[in-house]
């Protein structure tokens, strides 16, 4: 066996120092409370008894989830799938993402929004989104933020609850959202803050695999082939999908056959189904340059490098992403439209409406244009795109057909083509 299985004795006896120990023993306690954060202490929130309808692949799943005070996570049941029932001819659907409360730390910086006021808006923003007409709910992903804050100025005041808790889940999240949980069934995307190494337990119920909070972590699940008549919506896991650098030969594998596999069922549609890509991470976008004011940058292509390897990008209509923190049309050269829904909530990416020679359209100009979309089907592959800001108060209208985007802005009637 190979030497680098065994610890050495000067490791052993740093390892089991008092000193270190008594960290450790710390830490550990902490992360039964999930993380080792230690501002604010935690709680143990209150609730009725309430029900998520979730739109998976097996038709509608009822999850309910019951307060037990003797318990640090809840109860939860789920109930057997039943069948969709939408006239999908006229399907309107609410569209929000990337909704919890920004706060995080790092060795170089500490990214901290106050979400006890309205720096903080997703609250007004579902009560604005329950106020529509719409069959069904999506969020885009990245439902948990509140992961680190340890200054003790600000944190107390900021949040009640840190960490990958219970508390933290039902203040980011479960809290909050429960007028559109009483309004409509959601389909919910998996955000990279939902991955194994972040905030999995509360999204284990929140998952189409329908697990419990204490269930082991899946890094990548299954993708959700979700058919509603002639359209098909793909709920696509890339959480762990690396998009910030270039992919090693391995991580180009990991979602490989699944891609392959997505693009032979869609040739078996024959045409006759329009087809939507949900994905967290988006496959066309763009993030505001760290060296050039109004200036943008593309992301890093690994996804759609991915997919166009396995002959997938030119079978697919829409995609529907968040995880750039702002609101974005973009079109690509294939005639492919991509829409980025990352306004929600979490701390936002402000970049102007179209910049420079970028194929972009964004309400998101400034740092509190927060808000959420409602997307009206208008005929096959034919819809009207309604972009709201957090007062539910309309901030772009778009008529979008796949080989064409116009927009227009109520306040200053003009239109903007992509």
């Amino acid at each position: 066996m190979s030497q680098k299985n065994f610890l050495s004795q000067k490791s052993l006896q740093k390892l089991f120092s008092p000193k270190w120990m008594k960290g450790f023993l710390i830490c550990t306690a902490f992360l039964l409370w999930g993380g080792c954060q230690t501002m604010p202490a935690g709680y143990n929130p209150s609730f009725e008894t309430f029900e998520i309808r979730k739109l998976t692949e097996s038709g509608l799943v009822n999850v309910e989830i019951k307060f037990k005070d003797t318990q640090i996570w809840p109860e939860v049941e789920f109930y057997p799938a039943q069948a969709f029932n939408f006239n999908v001819s006229k399907l309107k659907i609410g569209i929000i993402g990337d909704t919890g409360c920004r706060l995080k730390e790092s060795s170089s910086k500490k990214s901290y929004q106050n979400c006890s006021n309205g720096e903080w808006p997703y609250a007004a923003i579902i009560d604005k989104l329950s106020q529509e007409t719409f069959d069904f709910a999506i969020h885009t992903g990245d439902y948990h933020y509140r992961e680190q804050c340890t200054d003790p100025r600000l944190c107390s005041g900021y949040t009640k609850s840190i960490g990958y808790t219970w508390a933290a889940w039902w203040d980011d999240f479960f809290g909050p959202t429960q007028a559109l949980f009483k309004k409509s069934p959601v389909l919910l995307v998996r955000g990279n803050h939902e991955d194994c190494q972040r905030a999995y337990s509360g999204w284990n119920i929140l998952s189409p695999l329908n697990k419990d909070f204490k269930s082991p972590c899946v890094a990548v699940e299954p993708y959700q082939w979700i058919d509603l008549g002639d359209i098909v919506f793909i709920n696509f896991d890339d959480s762990a999908y690396e998009d910030r650098k270039p992919l090693k030969p391995s991580e180009q594998q990991t979602h490989q056959d699944a891609l392959v596999n997505l693009a032979k069922r869609i040739d078996e549609t024959k045409g006759l189904k329009e087809i939507w890509f949900l994905a967290h991470k988006p496959v066309y976008a763009y993030v505001p340059s760290k060296t050039e004011p109004n200036v943008v940058d593309t992301i890093t292509p690994n996804l759609q490098q991915s997919m166009q390897a396995a002959g997938l990008l030119d079978k697919i209509d829409y995609i529907l992403s968040g995880h750039i923190h702002n609101q974005q049309l973009v079109l690509d050269n294939k005639n492919l439209t991509q829409i980025i829904v990352g306004h929600s909530g979490s701390a936002l990416d402000p970049f102007g409406r179209k910049i420079k020679d970028a194929q972009l359209i964004s309400t998101t100009d400034i740092k509190d244009h927060f808000g959420y979309a409602v997307f009206e089907r208008q005929g096959f592959k034919k819809w009207l795109f309604k972009f709201k800001n957090q007062e539910g108060q309309l901030d772009l209208s778009c008529k979008v057909n796949k080989k064409a985007i116009t927009c227009t802005e109520p306040k200053a009637p003009k239109k903007l083509k992509i």
